[in-house]
């Protein structure tokens, strides 16, 4: 569905947001179209004790997922990817209100760039992250091996910009979320709604719940 109507925009949006487990009686951040200074949306001011819970559920969730194969991640992030594309125009029609973009710059600069990430590091995620032997060269470890070995880190925690509020973030979550990381994601103040749809995207892919977590915030 396109949401054209700017109510229907905001209430959708504010639904997503009051679905983030907060307290009944607490501050707000309004997001504002900046072209226009209409409010489109408001999310809840997380407190430190918040943000704190929202680590402790994403690192709950992250040795579950870091046991699956890569391409079992990968699969994941192609759904994601295809929800994407299916809602390319309600996206863009987002970045352009909260950052106050031509919907051509947020679909050419924002939306189709990461399209590509994701759909690169779900099918190249395996090949770049597998054990690698090193070669030191040196005459007194013959007959030794030396191997780089990545795993995951756990939690990453992510704090995204204002100006790139769609490909920046949705970036950084998907290369996390194929090395089998959980992520905390810290939106700009500015632009908050945007990261929300990131998080419902990936949700709606299939994503465990918890292993995404947005806190909204001032600064």
């Amino acid at each position: 569905m396109v949401l054209t109507n700017s109510r229907l925009l905001r209430d959708n949006l504010f639904a997503m947001a009051q679905s983030i487990p907060a307290k009944s009686e607490r501050a707000e951040l309004s997001s504002c179209n900046p072209a226009t200074g209409e409010e489109i949306g408001r999310v809840p001011l997380f407190m430190p004790e918040e943000v704190a819970r929202a680590v402790g559920r994403a690192r709950a969730e992250q040795p579950d997922w870091a046991a699956r194969s890569f391409r079992e991640r990968g699969r994941l992030v192609m759904k994601a990817r295809k929800i994407i594309l299916k809602e390319l125009e309600q996206i863009a029609l987002l970045i352009s209100r909260e950052t106050g973009k031509p919907l051509a710059e947020a679909i050419a600069m924002e939306i189709t760039p990461s399209l590509d990430l994701m759909q690169y590091f779900a099918r190249q995620a395996g090949a770049l992250l597998q054990r690698s032997r090193i070669h030191v060269g040196l005459y007194a470890w013959m007959g030794r091996a030396s191997y780089m070995i990545y795993k995951p880190l756990g939690v990453v925690g992510i704090i995204s910009p204002w100006n790139f509020p769609w490909a920046t973030p949705l970036d950084e979550v998907a290369m996390a979320l194929m090395a089998g990381n959980a992520v905390v994601l810290k939106p700009s103040e500015l632009t908050p709604l945007t990261s929300l749809k990131i998080k419902d995207v990936f949700n709606r892919a299939g994503l465990p719940d918890g292993l995404l977590q947005v806190a909204t915030g001032d600064g």
